[in-house]
């Protein structure tokens, strides 16, 4: 056998391999996509969750709040501090959903449901007070989308109760 058909024999291996080693990388290079896609959904679930649990289990947070998004002038200034307190950690746990959901990290349908919520959260009279005064604390994009919105956007906003 001469060097010629060794070269090129070695060079149809050689071949064969970049394209295995190709595949190979495009096979990881998507599940790494769908972990980091999979790990965005989980954090920001568990971010809502949380902020769900800090709410419920304590009953004057829920007074709060409650009370806070119906009419937070019925608060007394110590009780409407922890309701914009409150407002800021949900908005701010909404507004890394938007991002994720505006970058791609997070699908259509993930995005729907919590676009739901965000919106029948934003469109009560206290979180609409509370809004006026704060909303320059939050990106210019999530502020666009919320002052755009109308409580007509939001599915059968007469069956959601707080």
């Amino acid at each position: 056998m001469d060097w010629v058909a060794v070269s090129a024999i070695a060079g149809v291996f050689a071949a064969v391999f970049v394209a295995l080693t190709a595949v190979y990388l495009s096979i990881q290079i998507k599940r790494n996509a769908e972990a980091t896609q999979s790990q965005t959904y989980h954090l920001a679930t568990s971010a809502l969750a949380e902020m769900a649990a800090i709410v419920g289990r304590d009953k004057d947070l829920s007074r709060i709040f409650r009370i806070g998004m119906a009419n937070p002038e019925a608060l007394s200034e110590d009780d409407f501090t922890q309701f914009v307190y409150l407002g800021i950690s949900l908005f701010r746990r909404y507004e890394n959903v938007f991002f994720q959901y505006q970058s791609g990290m997070i699908d259509e349908d993930f995005w729907i449901g919590h676009r739901e919520n965000l919106l029948w959260f934003f469109h009560r009279p206290g979180m609409q007070a509370w809004w006026k005064d704060r909303k320059y604390g939050f990106s210019k994009r999530f502020r666009e989308f919320l002052d755009k919105s109308t409580d007509g956007e939001v599915t059968s906003p007469e069956t959601r109760r707080l």
